[in-house]
């Protein structure tokens, strides 16, 4: 596939998934209104010019060209121009259905449907993401001691009893087999001095690790041993999954470490391939076109309970991420706004993005990352609602609620002015979020 057709699928895939969020949230509208007796105009389905129009009893079903988003119309625009025209200070002459019938309890029910319906959904995807089969990538226990690479890892920290090319078989008594294994061990003890059991050159030896006390936490200095073995590779012909490296600019590489310490500078790489020696170019790069060769193995998974519950803990703590955000936002951080927050171009270009990779490793991983994204983008959209902007579902809520503590109800023309002013801090918002989207690829 060409590089165009690749990034419109990105597009195509990420919009499709942001449009199925938001017409989700319009639903929540809708089947609030339906259930309490307020009737829906129109429910449409997409944006952009119609293509056709389904006509029920009650409510207009609108199926628009471009697959992004839906709107919820409510009964009372006839009721509002009526009151404008006969200059009304009240909508007392509103029929039956109509939206300016109910009282403000029930709007606010109608219009906190949205939000609440986006939060149970990223709760809902977040639930299928954990019973949906996953494997993690792992290695096996062997390591490198940081010391005899300073230059990469930036740090002097030593072991008497530890070399290169250990294998870890027990920590502190633990049987490890996987490095990942050994590494969770490792950063969850707090001691100066931790016995381990290796093994080295085919003999099993005790032996102990000496942490050294950084910022309250003791350090090692152990690190991954990744055999010089690529994995899957992308966007080159030059390596193939299995090729072995054995020297880099004559220098004979027995960890990836040995690649990465002259990375700053051309390559002439010789590698293995099918039994028989390769010579291979690559030109001065901080990160290569291939992933070093791992295993996977499948996660566990949490039982029925235990994942709703993770998943509404991940929905809150995504809430709370979220209004971090829209702080920083309010708060002029510029930094921190460009770092958190995105427009929708580049929102739908990131989702595409990892849900294609995702793919080319397995249908199943491309799954799981396209249904975490959008539960991100559930919440986003759950939180952004609840701003308190007049045409936001937050400002409508606000103001429902001074008039349900207060008991006067808005009047016609009150209620213009205050959707034209929503509409202006709706536009605002929007041309900043799409200069966010203008900037970032100004800057990249």
């Amino acid at each position: 596939m060409s590089g165009i057709l690749l990034t419109i699928l990105k597009y195509a895939v990420g919009l499709i998934g942001i449009g199925f969020v938001i017409l989700v949230h319009e639903l929540g509208h809708f089947f609030a209104a339906k259930t309490i007796g307020v009737q829906v105009e129109t429910l449409g389905i997409g944006m952009g010019p119609a293509l056709f129009t389904i006509h029920g009893k009650n409510t207009d079903y609108r199926f628009s060209l471009i697959p992004f988003g839906g709107y919820c119309q409510m009964e009372g625009s006839i009721d509002l121009i009526k009151a404008l025209r006969d200059d009304e200070k009240s909508f007392s002459k509103a029929e039956y259905g109509s939206y300016f019938t109910t009282t403000p309890l029930t709007r606010i029910i109608i219009f906190i449907a949205g939000p609440l319906i986006n939060f149970l959904l990223a709760v809902l995807l977040f639930f299928i993401v954990s019973m949906i089969p996953a494997w993690q990538a792992v290695h096996d226990p062997k390591i490198v001691i940081v010391s005899d690479y300073p230059s990469l890892f930036g740090s002097d920290i030593t072991q008497s009893e530890l070399r290169t090319g250990d294998y870890i078989i027990a920590i502190d008594g633990k049987a490890v087999s996987t490095f990942e294994e050994a590494e969770k061990i490792i950063s969850a003890v707090e001691k100066a001095v931790l016995p381990m059991t290796i093994k080295r050159d085919g003999k099993v030896i005790d032996v102990n690790a000496y942490g050294v006390l950084d910022n309250g936490t003791y350090r090692y200095g152990i690190a991954l041993y990744q055999e010089p073995v690529i994995g899957r590779v992308e966007g080159t012909q030059l390596f193939q999954s299995g090729d072995v490296i054995s020297s880099v600019n004559g220098i004979p590489v027995s960890n990836a470490y040995d690649l990465y310490q002259v990375s700053d500078s051309d390559m002439n790489i010789k590698l293995i391939r099918d039994g028989k020696e390769t010579d291979v170019f690559l030109p001065s790069s901080s990160s290569f076109p291939f992933a070093w060769q791992s295993r996977l193995i499948p996660l566990e998974r949490d039982g029925f309970f235990k994942s709703i519950a993770s998943s509404l803990m991940k929905a809150a703590d995504a809430i709370k991420d979220t209004v971090g955000s829209l702080l920083n936002l309010i708060n002029l951080n510029r930094e921190e706004v460009r770092n958190e927050i995105t427009g929708p171009a580049r929102a739908a270009l990131t989702i595409g993005t990892i849900t294609t990779l995702g793919i080319q490793t397995d249908f199943l991983t491309g799954l799981r990352a396209f249904i975490y994204l959008l539960s991100l983008v559930s919440i986003s959209l759950c939180v952004a609602n609840l701003i308190p902007i007049p045409t936001f579902d937050g400002g409508q809520i606000l103001i429902n609620i001074y008039q349900m503590i207060t008991g006067n109800e808005m009047k016609p023309k009150s209620y213009v002015i205050f959707h034209i002013i929503g509409l202006v801090f709706t536009v605002v918002i929007l041309v900043a979020m799409y200069s966010l989207d203008v900037l970032h690829y100004l800057n990249t």
